[in-house]
């Protein structure tokens, strides 16, 4: 399966944060997103690639951008 920014894209409109792009960029080490936020958008992957996600993944640098993110999943997946 491959992931794209819009996979992404989605994955933040269903937490509420549209206002998060692929332009964003130092999620969590400027506080863009909170635990919580990670939490919902943990959520929202594991919904998306239908298993839970190891926690071995789970960890700020791979939050960081939408090019972290896809990365990760893709290593998922």
């Amino acid at each position: 399966m491959n992931v794209s920014f819009d996979d992404i894209q989605n994955m933040f409109n269903a937490i509420n944060r549209s206002d998060i792009n692929q332009n964003s960029l130092n999620l969590v080490d400027e506080d863009i997103i909170d635990s919580i936020d990670m939490m919902k958008l943990i959520l929202e992957i594991e919904k998306f690639i239908g298993k839970s996600l190891d926690a071995k993944y789970i960890t700020p640098d791979n939050f960081e951008d939408f090019s972290t993110i896809k990365k990760m999943l893709e290593e998922v997946i």
